[in-house]
């Protein structure tokens, strides 16, 4: 048996939740042991003590992922895995895109999907440079991530109803999960790493799909599942095949999932329902159907967002829908746009995010013959929230504001998930220091339509 590799999911805990357990690594763990390679995972984003884990352990290999907001922690751990005397290696969208910038701070870079190419690294085949990871054209060939190796009841132990985020489905103290069954996306939005890569979509089968559900219900009491492929809906047949053996097996778990506007039907969705679907989540973006059509092209438009938002409910499913704010070229009237879309139609739940230019996406390169990411170092401010802005139109302090109105616009339904507003925004407090009136309005805004 050869010396345990250690893949580290870097991040600083204060500032990033870890709701999820990082899927990729159990991927990378399983395929590993699948050849019979043995592997740690530790989450530095869910509180592992990744220094401890590594000076305990005295692994040859650590292989490190990051998005880019974890880029700068992830070179600080693969710093520290050097100074032990390991072999440093780094994948992951920002390590793929950036890979001239990654391979300055570790041993080897995987550009890709990195199973075949970590378990050559783990053989002694690469010891140095970068490498371009094939991919799985049969990725049920990849066994079930390693849900033994996370630790997965501070995962799945839900304290709350996650309202106001992509689990706003899930019951007070239920257990929960995330699966991922597909790879690869049909979309190039603009916004997205998908613009850059040219996988083609790929399918865990049916069968494959519900026996790992099973899994996770049978031996971690999980009672929901959230489903992160893009786009759940876009193989009916599979859906439909996945929908009826759950049923068939009587799995009793509720689930949510991801979707395209003009994927769902009414037929597919009364199906999702019976076996166990609660809410589907879409990627509306923007009210603007001009800023829709430059952000996600022809095949978006607002109708069809509006009319996914009338299925869900016709059929007794709760909606979610994204937002962006700061997008390029973005007015005024654009964003009232965007807050009257929320405030006529029946959304369950938002989130709204500031439109970020992250690397390798269309959207850099716009940005980069903007000059608007010309002095940008600081990967860690690439939040979607921390400053980092695709727009040569409107002032930061337009953007934030609006981010709030269209926040605001999506009416809360608790008491609670109020106070949690305004707590979590204490500058709008400060804004209406001394104005009634305008604490009036606020708080008009959060209970009515």
């Amino acid at each position: 048996m050869l010396p345990p590799i250690i893949l580290v999911n870097p991040g600083d805990s204060k500032r990033f939740h870890s709701i999820h357990p990082p899927l990729s690594l159990g991927y990378l763990a399983s395929y590993l042991g699948k050849h019979g390679i043995e592997t740690v995972i530790a989450d530095e984003v869910a509180g592992d003590n990744v220094a401890g884990i590594i000076e305990k352990t005295r692994p040859k290999i650590v292989g490190i992922t990051a998005m880019t907001p974890n880029a700068p922690s992830a070179y600080r751990v693969a710093a520290m895995a050097r100074a032990c005397g390991a072999r440093t290696v780094m994948g992951g969208v920002h390590a793929s895109i950036m890979s001239d910038e990654a391979i300055g701070n570790v041993d080897i870079v995987v550009r890709g999907e990195g199973e075949k190419a970590l378990l050559d690294v783990a053989r002694g085949m690469v010891v140095s440079g970068v490498i371009d990871g094939a991919s799985i054209s049969d990725i049920d060939e990849i066994p079930s991530p390693r849900w033994d190796l996370f630790g997965m009841d501070r995962y799945a132990a839900s304290r709350d109803r996650y309202t106001r985020t992509h689990l706003n489905f899930v019951p007070y103290n239920t257990r929960v999960a995330a699966v991922i069954t597909t790879r690869g996306c049909p979309y190039k939005c603009i916004f997205c790493y998908n613009s850059w890569r040219n996988y083609s979509m790929r399918f865990h089968s049916p069968l494959r799909v519900v026996t790992e559900i099973q899994e996770l219900v049978e031996k971690y009491r999980i009672g929901a599942i959230f489903f992160f492929d893009d786009d759940f809906f876009v193989n009916k047949r599979r859906l439909e095949e996945i929908c009826s053996l759950m049923i068939e097996r009587k799995l009793n778990i509720i689930w949510g999932c991801q979707a395209n506007a003009n994927s769902i039907t009414l037929e597919s969705m009364r199906k999702a329902k019976e076996a166990g679907c609660r809410q589907i989540g879409f990627g509306f973006e923007s009210g603007s159907q001009r800023i829709l059509s430059m952000l996600k092209g022809n095949s978006a438009s607002v109708e069809k967002n509006k009319r996914a938002v009338d299925m869900c409910r016709e059929v007794g499913l709760l909606s979610w829908a994204t937002f962006m704010v700061g997008n390029p070229t973005e007015t005024i009237e654009d964003l009232q746009q965007t807050v009257d879309f929320v405030r006529n139609n029946r959304i369950d739940g938002i989130g709204v995010h500031v439109c970020t230019p992250f690397p390798g996406t269309e959207l850099w390169n716009w940005s980069k013959e903007h000059h608007l990411v010309d002095n940008v170092k600081d990967w860690g401010r690439f939040t979607t929230g921390d400053g980092i802005f695709a727009c040569d139109t409107l002032a930061p302090r337009t953007i934030y504001r609006y981010r709030d109105l269209i926040d605001y616009a999506q009416r809360p339904v608790t008491a609670r998930e109020i106070f949690k507003h305004v707590v979590a925004r204490p500058h709008l407090l400060i804004d209406a220091f001394g104005k009634p009136g305008k604490v009036f309005r606020m708080v008009k805004s959060l209970l009515v339509h």
